[in-house]
């Protein structure tokens, strides 16, 4: 008897729908074992165990996401041997809890004395800090051990400053939730922090997309997405908590929010993400309906930005929408992280580049650059500049990025360290695109207005772009038209 499967007979045998497989496959929770010459899936036969534990979670009324957590920790015992565990581990917690509420009695104490922290009583604030998003990283799903080390390694970088940025960010996103004003996922590098995902206001895991922690946590400016009707309530909070901390936290006045509250109201709650990112509808949305309304697919030149640009930035913007409508008609998306790339193509005026990155394949990656794979060998994201400079100049992720914002101002800085890298065409490279690298804690963030959009315009057409249209004349502004409140009250729109 073969020890593989085809995806048909392993469904067959494991009692499962071919539709069900694929999107077990993409939530990371029944991978094929292997992929033929013919790159058909292939399944193991050890792989049906787990396949009838799914049912059997199924049946037990636990989510996807859930089964996926339940399966990483049942993969060697029986969900009954799993919590007889739990208990044994909740019963040890309730004793280390009750050792861990009197540290935090001492340290209030002494905080409310105005002494100074012991160095063991610091340790221990940061302790509490890192196990408190570790914990709420498990409730998202998120329990490798990776992400806990990152947490750790990204709280250890952070300044006083930035500890109390945190502290005051909590605090606006409870209040933003009581309230229920709509936030976005963040913009600059925001995406790059596992502590702001463990919070979830982030909407995305920093690990599935190689981001780095640095980014985040030598950030002086902090972007917070938030309704444009509710900028100035929450730009206040936001004022107030700059003023504590010494950074500058903003708030981004974002339109595309108020949309979504307004077609929610009137359809109903929307669970966006319990649409799959691979959703033919989702991928196939500028294709089948066109560019407008799709955000970041439509080119749109009477938005008020466009307007006050300088006739120099007009002429690149206008360039650089190549008839993006007639584009994105050619084919489908093929991934949240192709979008993101030919956006980012897009933002650094790579035309050539952006109409042939469909045509590129792995191949196109040279084998000593392994971080450009998934962009099929092009350098447009800071963070694999980074990545790659600290490997082949042997520094810290951290020194990579401040030798690279020196490299920016003054091309001859630390010119001693760019000739010690052996290989030219690394050395080359990485010389050439210091300048024109793009930030993919930012980029990564288009995927999140893309997807909401693509699913609005498809099942509730009538209704978002009434809203769109709506937003427009009440604020005689184009929808896509964005920007953020600053510290001195003025406003500035940006796009």
């Amino acid at each position: 008897m073969k020890d593989w499967l085809s995806i048909s007979e392993f469904g067959k045998a494991a009692g499962l729908s071919i539709k069900a497989l694929r999107i077990y496959e993409e939530k990371g929770i029944l991978v094929p074992s292997s992929r033929s010459e013919s790159r058909y899936r292939v399944y193991g036969r050890g792989q049906l165990s787990q396949a009838q534990a799914i049912l059997q979670f199924k049946q037990l009324g636990f989510s996807l996401e859930e089964i996926k957590v339940l399966l990483k920790e049942t993969s060697d015992s029986s969900l009954q041997d799993f919590l007889e565990r739990r208990l044994q581990e909740s019963r040890l917690d309730l004793h280390n809890l009750k050792e861990q509420i009197l540290s935090l009695e001492t340290i209030l104490t002494s905080l409310k004395l105005g002494r100074e922290l012991s160095p063991t009583e610091r340790n221990q604030v940061m302790e509490n800090f890192v196990a408190e998003s570790v914990n709420k990283l498990k409730r998202r799903g998120v329990v490798d051990q990776q992400a806990e080390v990152q947490v750790a390694h990204e709280v250890s970088l952070y300044s006083e400053p930035q500890k109390m940025m945190i502290a005051g960010l909590r605090k606006i996103f409870e209040y933003a939730k009581g309230k229920n004003i709509l936030m976005g996922p963040g913009r600059g590098n925001s995406g790059g922090s596992l502590v702001l995902y463990s919070e979830g206001y982030s909407q995305f895991n920093p690990l599935r997309y190689g981001l780095v922690p640095e980014y985040f946590s030598h950030t002086k400016m902090f972007w917070m997405d938030v309704e444009y009707s509710h900028s100035q309530e929450i730009g206040k909070m936001c004022d107030e908590l700059s003023a504590r901390c010494g950074l500058e936290v903003v708030a981004f006045r974002s339109p595309f929010l108020d949309i979504l509250k307004m077609v929610q109201d009137k359809v109903g709650q929307i669970d966006f993400d319990s649409f799959s990112d691979m959703d033919p509808m989702i991928l196939t949305a500028p294709q089948r309906l066109g560019a407008k309304g799709l955000y970041w697919c439509e080119p749109n030149e009477l938005f008020h930005a466009f307007v006050t640009m300088s006739a120099e930035d007009r002429a690149k913007y206008s360039h650089a929408s190549w008839d993006l409508e007639k584009f994105y008609r050619s084919q489908p998306i093929a991934s949240p992280m192709e979008l993101t790339i030919l956006d980012t193509l897009r933002d650094l005026y790579q035309r050539e580049n952006f109409l042939g990155f469909r045509s590129r394949t792995e191949s196109d990656c040279p084998q000593n650059l392994p971080e450009l794979k998934y962009t099929k060998g092009l350098l447009i994201y800071m963070e694999d500049w980074d990545l790659i400079f600290s490997r082949v100049a042997n520094v810290s992720v951290a020194e990579a990025r401040s030798i690279r914002i020196a490299l920016r101002k003054d091309e001859n800085a630390h010119a001693d360290i760019l000739a010690k890298i052996a290989d030219p065409l690394v050395r080359d490279l990485l010389k050439d695109k210091v300048t024109k690298v793009f930030m993919k804690a930012h980029a990564v963030t288009c995927w999140w207005f893309y997807k909401r959009s693509a699913i609005l315009k498809s099942l509730w057409e009538k209704e978002y772009l009434e809203a769109i249209n709506d937003w427009e004349q009440k604020h005689k502004l184009t929808w896509v038209d964005f920007g953020y409140k600053t510290q001195d009250g003025s406003l500035y729109l940006k796009a």
